[in-house]
């Protein structure tokens, strides 16, 4: 699937040589990346439909105050999710759904943050889009999905984006920007990551790794590291946007990274950290941080992903024909042939 980009590719690479010279190659390869993930996504608009999101969030705010109609109404179109935000809530199944649903209408998640999640986003259109955008994109590239419902709404929980049953739901409370006073208690570097520009990439990432999950079964650092790089690629893929949002990173964090890879990649080999098993290991190299110290005190956090998703890029260079299911498969991550046939040696 991605060889026919990578060809198209080629040739704006050469145009650009032409006009920029030898001097600024890595600048010209990362243009050209970008050029192919954009066309890898077909990104056509015309050809995308949204993807329909139940404003459940407001059919639970609402919900105490309804007459027994309106309930009924509700219950209609919103049965199954209901349900499902109901058992999400509580942790196990429901009976009485209806009594759960009023008590949670007036819990303080849902009194605090509908007015907030309202005034971002006082329209689903752009969830829609974002999330019709995610799932054509996953069908052009070959990625098999079930059939599901989507709703928003909201909560007091950590997690962002769950799936209950066939249902996911995505909690909209966590991409109110990084700016929002209710975020003010929690450190910098995941204020950043609660931003509408990033909810895209959390469905993607989240669809996804939902249908292809990690083996986790006696892992290793280098298993976990190329899983989370093709986990990086496809998310950028189906989400659209740059490698750095894709990844989590601002331009500073991204060009950090960038002019210390290859002193990255030696302190990960040097320590002899690449076959380690340990999993309080690997979440110090891919778990949200405010740092990677492990590698350098000043890495910006889950930088194991982006060495990760280094690799990834040089295995696709070699093996331009490479499909997104394979990449997130064991036959690819956990292979012991793939940093060999990848080549990845970053330079100083």
């Amino acid at each position: 699937m991605i060889i026919l980009y990578i060809s198209a590719g080629c040739c704006i690479f050469v145009w650009l040589l032409r006009i920029i010279g030898m001097k600024k190659y890595k600048e010209a390869l990362s243009v050209v990346l970008v050029a192919i993930l954009a066309a890898a996504c077909g990104r056509n608009p015309e050809n995308m439909a949204p993807q329909h999101v139940s404003a459940l969030y407001r059919t639970v705010e609402d919900y105490a105050s309804m007459t027994p109609d309106g309930r009924l109404r509700a219950f209609g179109s919103d049965s199954v999710a209901l349900t499902a935000y109901a058992e999400y809530i509580t942790g196990s199944a429901v009976e009485d759904v209806a009594n759960v649903l009023s008590f949670i209408s007036e819990s303080q998640p849902v009194v605090v943050f509908t007015p907030a999640v309202d005034s971002v986003y006082p329209s689903l259109e752009p969830v829609e889009n974002a999330l019709g955008r995610i799932l054509s994109n996953a069908a052009l590239l070959g990625i098999e999905l079930p059939r599901r419902s989507y709703a928003a709404v909201v909560h007091g929980r950590r997690e962002s984006v769950v799936f209950v049953d066939s249902v996911m739901l995505i909690a909209l409370n966590h991409y109110l920007g990084a700016d929002y006073p209710g975020y003010s208690h929690w450190p910098a570097y995941r204020r950043a990551l609660k931003t509408p520009a990033m909810l895209p990439y959390d469905m993607a990432e989240a669809i996804v790794a939902t249908s292809y999950p990690f083996n986790a079964s006696e892992a290793t650092v280098l298993s976990r590291m190329l899983y989370e790089g093709a986990l990086s690629l496809v998310r950028q893929e189906l989400a659209g946007g740059t490698e750095a949002a894709s990844l989590g990173y601002d331009q500073t964090q991204m060009q950090w990274l960038e002019a210390h890879e290859a002193q990255l990649w030696k302190s990960l080999v040097g320590r002899g950290l690449l076959y380690d098993t340990s999993p309080m290991l690997a979440d110090r190299l891919f778990a949200p941080a405010p740092a990677t110290s492990l590698l350098d005190a000043e890495a910006p956090g889950r930088a194991g992903r982006f060495l990760g998703r280094r690799i990834v890029d040089a295995y696709i260079r070699r093996h331009p024909d490479t499909s997104c299911s394979f990449l997130l498969s064991p036959a690819f991550y956990a292979s012991e042939s793939v940093l060999a046939d990848a080549r990845y040696a970053p330079r100083d």
